[in-house]
């Protein structure tokens, strides 16, 4: 375990030799997410960065690259990305200025614009695609399939409990 968190680690202890009654464990296993964030966006975005992008707009990509007519609402974006309306629009401006995408009106609602991805959109996808699974096979190369599927279901039960 790393330095930091091990330190925290400590805090934790002479908090709960203070103040009794500590839930430890749930303090820990909190605080291991937040530990976890950072470095799993910094290794994720670390192969990605010699493509020019980072992760939100490689899944951005990935999103509309899944959609049947590769076509989908910047809102979607948003929904899909678990992010603000605000940064949505931002990776959506950074898919049109590199020309992965384009903007189309919506002919039901023309408050509406709809994003499609392009050729090039769908090349580069397709010429990063392999990096990006061995890169996430590797993340979890020490992990056992029993492993894996026991942690989504638990990762899955925790985003219930808070809402997602």
């Amino acid at each position: 375990m790393n330095k930091s968190f091990h330190q925290l680690e400590q805090a934790i202890d002479r908090v709960e030799s203070r103040f009794p009654g500590v839930p430890r464990q749930e303090v820990i296993l909190t605080r291991l997410y937040y530990h976890i964030m950072p470095r799993l966006g910094a290794y994720l975005n670390e192969t990605l960065k010699e493509y020019g992008i980072h992760e939100s707009v490689w899944m951005a990509l990935m999103t509309m690259y899944a959609c049947p007519e590769q076509v989908l609402y910047p809102s979607d974006i948003s929904d899909m990305l678990d992010s603000s309306r605000t940064n949505a629009t931002r990776i959506s401006d950074e898919l049109v200025k590199n020309g992965w995408a384009q903007r189309l009106p919506c002919a039901e609602d023309r408050r509406k614009i709809r994003l499609e991805l392009t050729e090039d959109g769908i090349r580069f996808v397709e010429r990063i695609m392999p990096m990006a699974r061995e890169r996430n096979r590797a993340l979890w190369v020490d992990f056992s399939p029993e492993e894996k599927q026991l942690l989504e279901g638990l990762l899955r039960k925790l985003l219930a409990r808070l809402g997602g």
